[in-house]
């Protein structure tokens, strides 16, 4: 039973972390002929300390065919719940690490200008419904006060390799913790100003507020 359904989930998960592969290696593909290859369903948290934007913590649900068998040996991976620190290890070291050059496609621009980011902490990897699911958080490398500067945070590939989409339908993609000012909004805008796909995509940003 367990090998057929490793082999099931490898048969559904194979295309993806070539893909994630070739997004990390080759993202100066043509961007005019290039297309999503990845897709991902994403859900973010605004960490805050009051006002202060401290973290973002991200849960990554990628589409089915994200493909474990590059990343070693996993044919003891359980086909759901959450994986163990051997398997977790494993898809850090082949298929998520390498994503700190794209900055895990998080960008936070205070007054205009990108923010930078600390080392990732939390991260962690489960099945879900046949799924892969990632879930990690990216602190800043300092904190910014959303009462004293104009804060926008998105998620989204430059190269339009790996197409995000928010969980949310309704509303902003991202959401505030339960330390944040009770007045603090988030308001959901297209960014004119940082298009992809060679300028014909204006990726779905949020501006955070307090």
């Amino acid at each position: 039973m367990r090998n057929r359904v490793t082999r099931a989930l490898h048969e559904r998960v194979l295309p993806f972390i070539r893909a994630v592969a070739a997004a990390c290696f080759s993202v100066a593909a043509a961007p005019l002929a290039a297309h999503p290859h990845v897709w991902i369903t994403y859900a973010s948290v605004a960490r805050m300390d009051g006002s202060a934007l401290s973290a973002v913590q991200e849960r990554w649900t990628f589409s089915q065919g994200f493909p474990v068998s590059i990343v070693g040996d996993l044919t003891g991976m359980p086909n759901s719940g959450p994986l163990s620190p051997k398997y977790t290890r494993i898809f850090r070291q082949q298929a998520f690490d390498s994503l700190k050059g794209t900055g895990y496609f998080t960008h936070v621009f205070v007054d205009g200008k990108a923010a930078h980011f600390g080392e990732v902490r939390d991260f962690a990897v489960s099945i879900e419904g046949g799924r892969i699911v990632y879930t990690f958080v990216l602190p800043l490398a300092d904190k910014v006060d959303l009462k004293r500067a104009q804060v926008q945070l998105g998620i989204w590939d430059e190269t339009f390799f790996v197409d995000f989409q928010a969980l949310s339908k309704s509303g902003a993609p991202i959401v505030f913790d339960a330390t944040a000012e009770k007045t603090c909004t988030a308001q959901a805008f297209e960014d004119k100003v940082h298009a992809i796909f060679g300028g014909a995509i204006f990726p779905l940003s949020t501006r955070l507020s307090c």
